[in-house]
């Protein structure tokens, strides 16, 4: 079969199983989004506090932005020329809010699987959370050394699995997310810390991407929260979701932050992120934990919706600001995500192979941009749905 019989061949199978991806451009301002010259209520933004879409914000940081962060290119990699005076001050920030050495990806998918691959050496073992996210996945695959999961935040199987294999291996890293891009709940951070403990070769990586500046006093994240962060030896943190900015950064100890410089092909081989782009991190985590009003105002929107899925008896499992309406089926996701446009609300949905077959959903993406009129709107769609159209499990 010639290459692109095949490609047409596998775009027609997704297709009809409804599983076809697409690239639509799109508007997005406050809590809208223009799709197709609609426009919808969004559900469907990682800008959980708004700060994203904050043009006073912007504003401010563009009549404030040094003269040295004007470039907009790097022109290579950070052990060349792509660390600027921005990249040094967006460094202190970060080292400043979580007492830990700071070292920056252009993404969280590059520092994922840039830092797993680097960790999974032939003498150590990786074992992740079975619901760990692609980027942590992607790095296991490319990885050296051995690599298993653990059933989803149990940790009755991590346990045992620890007991049977660490002594095989100079290090153990357990690898979770705060909390779980798909299914919005939380990982047992506080079991895994005391797990940790009780071996003298374990280490804690937890991936904030989805907690980071929502939760704790100045926004540092669910580890904060917990009062965990000294004891979590690799925290992610992404800025193109709750920060309203781009790139990753991963926090570790100073021979952690070496190692990697030295190993994690993601970051040795890509160009970095622009001086503007450093400039701009470096204002908004300085800014971010100044807002604990739009943390707040997004804890009360998400207690509203996870009270409403309760109240009509659907199926829920998250405790976070991203909540899936599982659907089960991918063809009932597509029917559910038309069932909310009609309504006003732009809500994706997720479908198999992206989650687990059987598990398709629409996932509600929470933002402090909501207002309350535009909540109680989605209270009673939600209702409405769950009374006219929610798909009973298989």
């Amino acid at each position: 079969m010639s290459l692109y019989k095949y490609m047409q061949e596998l775009l027609e199978n997704n297709l009809k199983a409804g599983q076809k991806r697409q690239i639509v451009a799109k508007e997005q301002f406050g809590s809208k989004i223009i799709v197709d010259n609609t426009e919808y209520v969004n559900l469907s933004s990682n800008d959980y506090i708004g700060l994203g879409s904050n043009l006073e914000v912007s504003q401010d940081f563009l009549s404030n932005l040094p003269k040295d962060a004007l470039r907009q290119s790097s022109s290579g990699s950070p052990l060349l020329t792509g660390a600027h005076p921005s990249y040094q001050r967006a460094t202190d920030a970060m080292e400043k809010l979580f007492h830990k050495s700071a070292l920056f990806f252009d993404s969280g998918f590059a520092a994922n699987s840039g830092t797993i691959e680097a960790l999974a050496t032939p003498n150590n073992l990786i074992i992740a959370d079975k619901l760990s996210h692609a980027s942590i996945i992607e790095g296991m695959m490319t990885a050296k050394g051995k690599t298993m999961r653990f059933a989803h935040n149990n940790i009755t199987h991590l346990k045992t699995l620890l007991d049977k294999f660490s002594k095989d291996f100079d290090s153990v890293i357990i690898a979770t997310e705060a909390i779980f891009s798909m299914d919005g709940d939380e990982a047992p951070l506080k079991e895994l810390v005391e797990i940790k403990h009780q071996y003298d070769n374990v280490y804690l990586y937890v991936d904030e991407a989805h907690s980071f500046c929502l939760y704790n006093d100045n926004g540092a994240g669910l580890c904060a929260k917990y009062g965990i962060t000294e004891d979590v030896d690799f925290i992610l943190t992404t800025f193109g979701k709750g920060l309203g900015s781009q790139g990753a950064c991963m926090l570790c100890n100073e021979i952690a932050k070496n190692y990697l410089i030295n190993t994690a092909r993601s970051l040795i081989f890509s160009t970095a992120l622009s001086p503007y782009a450093f400039a701009h991190i470096a204002y908004m985590v300085e800014y971010m934990q100044k807002r604990n009003d739009l943390r707040q105002r997004l804890h009360t929107i998400t207690h509203a919706i996870h009270e409403t899925l309760n109240e009509v008896n659907l199926e829920n499992v998250s405790v976070s600001q991203i909540i899936p309406i599982l659907t089960y089926e991918n063809e009932k996701a597509l029917e559910a995500c038309q069932f909310f446009k009609e309504n006003g609300f732009y809500a994706m949905p997720i479908r198999h192979p992206t989650v687990p077959k059987g598990q398709a959903r629409l996932r509600l993406s929470l933002s402090a941009n909501l207002t309350d009129s535009e909540v109680n709107k989605l209270q009673e769609t939600i209702k409405a749905f769950a009374k006219t159209s929610a798909p009973t499990k298989g």
